[in-house]
């Protein structure tokens, strides 16, 4: 099988997961040109250069849609938290970028609304 169809078969396999994910965007070259990747480091978001904290029940199509509408395509995605349910998950979403602001100053370069008052 092709990239494209493996790539293609993949996103169609993880459409409607019940499992959620918990993802940091970082620039492909400061991580070791992995698109994809892992950390058990919870707090993966404070300790290393990201641009973007999010949650997702499918990496591989929330990663191309990043790609795709102007994050660029040098960014790859770091999976650090595994939410057991979506509620959780929203929780731990808002948590890692509270955080991230507190200690950091500012919020990641490509998140959005953080500094407002519209929900989800």
């Amino acid at each position: 099988m092709n990239n494209r169809g493996y790539i293609t078969g993949t996103k169609e396999a993880c459409n409607g997961n019940i499992n959620g994910y918990l993802y940091a965007l970082v620039d492909i070259e400061k991580n070791n040109g992995n698109i994809y990747s892992f950390s058990d480091d919870e707090n993966y978001h404070l300790n290393n250069d990201i641009s973007y904290i999010g949650i997702t029940n499918n990496p591989f199509a929330r990663l191309n849609n990043h790609r795709c509408k102007g994050k660029g395509k040098r960014i790859g995605m770091v999976i650090f938290g595994e939410p057991e349910d979506a509620m959780t998950g929203k929780m731990m979403e808002a948590k890692a970028i509270y955080d991230y602001c507190k200690i950091k100053g500012d919020a990641p370069s490509h998140q959005k609304g953080h500094d407002t008052w519209a929900g989800a």
